[in-house]
């Protein structure tokens, strides 16, 4: 279970610089196979940079991912009930917060990706017609002598971006943003709102190591 989060989660963040050219597409399904492909071949070129300085990571999530990741949308559902007891200003501390925690995970999940070891595979694409605003795009990760292991994005349409954006991951049927969800509140529910924010901050700032594994907050 625990290499399945870890493939989870580095998949998840799919997405592409808000510097650089940014990908377009219509069709969520070759949009997300074309930045994926991009996003491993520049881990691929970048190894030996990736090997020397892990934390490197973080500037290539930061530049190869984030704009096609929903961050605002999944940070409110993580945000759950919990929405109306806090302020506009915890709000956006919490969305900031937890934006740069993902991206801190993110890289500490592809410290398990291994090029030589690893390959995805896009299956099932379908036609978006301009009337969907929601889809599940599937793939799969295959590893030699492993099972294959099912990844279903959930992807929405964004109107304000005009982009398709990934905020959930289905991994072998077990939501992600849903695990987030309860895990983080169980946090605010002990800790408070504003302490929660610190903590997710203070493990946004932890350096990277290559044995490093994906944890959360507790």
């Amino acid at each position: 279970m625990k290499a399945l989060i870890f493939w989870a989660l580095s998949l998840l963040m799919i997405a592409a610089p808000a510097s650089a050219q940014v990908i377009k597409d219509d069709n969520p399904y070759r949009l997300l196979e074309q930045v994926a492909e991009k996003t491993f071949a520049r881990i691929a070129e970048e190894r030996d940079r990736i090997n020397d300085d892990p934390n490197y990571l973080k500037t290539v999530v930061r530049e190869e991912l984030m704009p096609y990741v929903d961050n605002i949308y999944a940070s409110k559902k993580v945000l759950g009930r919990y929405f109306k007891d806090t302020s506009s200003e915890q709000r956006q501390a919490f969305y900031q917060a937890f934006t740069d925690y993902i991206v801190a995970t993110y890289a500490r999940a592809f410290t398990q990706y291994d090029e030589s070891k690893h390959d995805v595979e896009f299956v099932n694409p379908k036609n978006v017609s301009p009337d969907d605003r929601a889809v599940r795009v599937e793939t799969r990760v295959i590893e030699q002598g492993r099972p294959p292991i099912r990844l279903d994005f959930a992807v929405r349409y964004d109107s304000e971006s005009e982009t398709w954006k990934a905020y959930d991951l289905i991994v072998e049927g077990v939501s992600l943003l849903q695990s987030k969800q309860s895990e983080i509140s169980s946090v605010i529910r002990a800790r408070g709102i504003d302490n929660t924010i610190a903590l997710l901050k203070d493990k946004a700032e932890q350096p990277i190591s290559l044995d490093d594994e994906v944890d959360v907050p507790a």
